[in-house]
């Protein structure tokens, strides 16, 4: 007798739905993942804008800005006289400004934003902060 050797097509079969099958619920979560890290970039890099607002004030009894759309973070430093140091994976994904906050006055209050830049995994979506 001659036994045949090898994997038939319908365990071919099985084998690529079983693999679909993952892909299309870890593909999603996956991205969800990534989308959280990210806002949690611009979250930290909120914060250290922040702190260097509140030490601005500290040393000038005033905030600085208001600041306009900053790919960079160079504008942002420049204003808060290098209280503020940029970081790199902060302003991949996200451009930052400062304005005047609730109150009107920027002298007196601020908000920060974070704006997700186009073509990133997090393309129109802000996080914003209010201070003091």
């Amino acid at each position: 007798m001659h036994q045949q050797r090898g994997v038939t097509l319908i365990e071919l079969l099985m084998v690529i739905a079983i693999i679909a099958i993952v892909a299309s619920i870890g593909i999603p979560m996956y991205t969800g993942y990534i989308t959280t890290a990210r806002m949690s970039d611009a979250q930290n890099e909120l914060s250290a804008i922040r702190l260097a607002q509140e030490e601005f004030f500290l040393e000038n009894n005033t905030y600085f800005g208001p600041v306009a759309d900053d790919a960079t973070g160079a504008a942002i430093q420049a204003a808060s006289n290098n209280l503020y140091s940029p970081s790199t994976q902060g302003y991949v994904n996200f451009s930052y400004s400062i304005a005047a906050g609730p109150c009107g006055d920027i002298a007196r209050c601020y908000t920060l934003t974070a704006t997700g830049k186009a073509g990133s995994p997090v393309a129109g979506r802000t996080e914003t902060i209010d201070g003091p």
